[in-house]
């Protein structure tokens, strides 16, 4: 069995942090949003993976996962170029999967038991979670415990089960993929694939993720995601130098980082060749590799690679990749973009 991880996408809601790369290579709790669920796909046992890139500086996702060999995995490339659609997406891997495949949003985070998911048996199967905003998503009617109906972005709510972004297929999803108009944003939509196979009488199964999942589409996804990520997973890990400071609770201090006359209270993530000095790093908060963060107060924030943050206190805020923020004295909540520097 293969798994495809859809590595498209403008991320609109996420600029400007996504004007210079895919939004599925954004770090949470020291990873990018792609390699968690990478990692998923990894642990169902999976090890021939397809990814599909778009046309938003592909390289960079070629670039960090390679051909898959540091993760004992084969990983091979479609490029999709511009986005016309999931059902679009997926119709592109038709010359490479075997009958049953998975299908995985690149930019979604779902702890599900991707074992127990692939296992089906009919012509589909989708993983559905129940939300409180319906009209985000594609959502899933469901009668007498089989699916009847999907809509996308429904304007009236017609029910609360939404597809999470997670598919299973046979190829039998192809030949209606063939036959698909576009919808009304002139897209190949994946859920009027899958409602083609429920026209055609084909049984489509679901399960229902029970707890937490994410669509990290905006900056507050992005928090959530790192606050859920590094409560569930994050541990004590100090491979770096720790000197004259308080380090409370699960805290990983990556190798080849420093933290010095500093108080790092956990769960936190402080990235490789990142220095944090006569600073308080409060919970919730990752830190990029080759940070530097010094006479400052960061809580609940993700600081993503080569960031300097001097002088000043953050809450809540996302900081992008090569950005710096100096001199302040009260909390402030920031979205900053690539390459930026911000004084205050």
């Amino acid at each position: 069995m293969e798994a495809v991880i859809l590595h498209g996408g403008q991320g609109t809601r996420l600029r400007p942090l996504t004007h210079t790369g895919p939004k599925q290579l954004i770090k949470v709790a020291g990873k990018p949003v792609s390699q968690w669920v990478l990692e998923q796909i990894i642990d169902a046992g999976i090890k021939d993976v397809i990814i599909i890139l778009g046309d938003n500086n592909p390289t960079r996702v070629v670039e960090y996962y390679g051909d898959g060999s540091r993760f004992n995995i084969n990983i091979r490339y479609v490029y999709q170029g511009k986005a016309r659609g999931l059902a679009d997406a997926v119709y592109h891997v038709k010359d490479l999967v075997s009958d049953r495949f998975i299908v995985y949003l690149g930019d979604n985070i779902v702890p599900y038991d991707l074992a127990k998911f692939s296992n089906f048996n009919g012509s589909a199967s989708i993983l559905l979670a129940k939300v409180d905003n319906p009209q985000r998503f594609g959502v899933a009617i469901i009668k007498d415990g089989k699916v009847v109906k999907l809509i996308e972005k429904p304007k009236e709510r017609v029910s609360d089960l939404a597809l999470v972004g997670v598919y299973g297929f046979t190829r039998e999803i192809f030949e209606v993929i063939e036959n698909l108009k576009p919808s009304w944003r002139g897209e190949l939509e994946i859920t009027d694939a899958i409602q083609g196979l429920i026209d055609k009488g084909r049984e489509v199964e679901y399960q229902i993720v029970d707890g937490w999942w994410k669509d990290t589409g905006t900056p507050k996804d992005i928090l959530e995601a790192n606050y859920f990520l590094l409560d569930k997973y994050a541990v004590k890990k100090i491979e770096g130098e720790v000197k004259d400071s308080a380090i409370d609770g699960r805290v990983v201090v990556e190798n080849g980082a420093s933290v010095v006359n500093s108080v790092i209270r956990g769960p936190v993530y402080i990235g490789a060749g990142s220095k944090v000095i006569n600073s308080y790093i409060g919970p919730f908060t990752s830190i990029g590799d080759n940070c530097v963060v010094e006479n400052s107060e960061v809580e609940n924030s993700v600081l993503l690679d080569n960031v300097t943050i001097r002088g000043v206190s953050l809450m809540d805020s996302l900081i992008g990749n090569n950005s710096r923020v100096e001199k302040g004295n009260k909390w402030q909540k920031l979205i900053i973009g690539e390459n930026s520097a911000v004084i205050i």
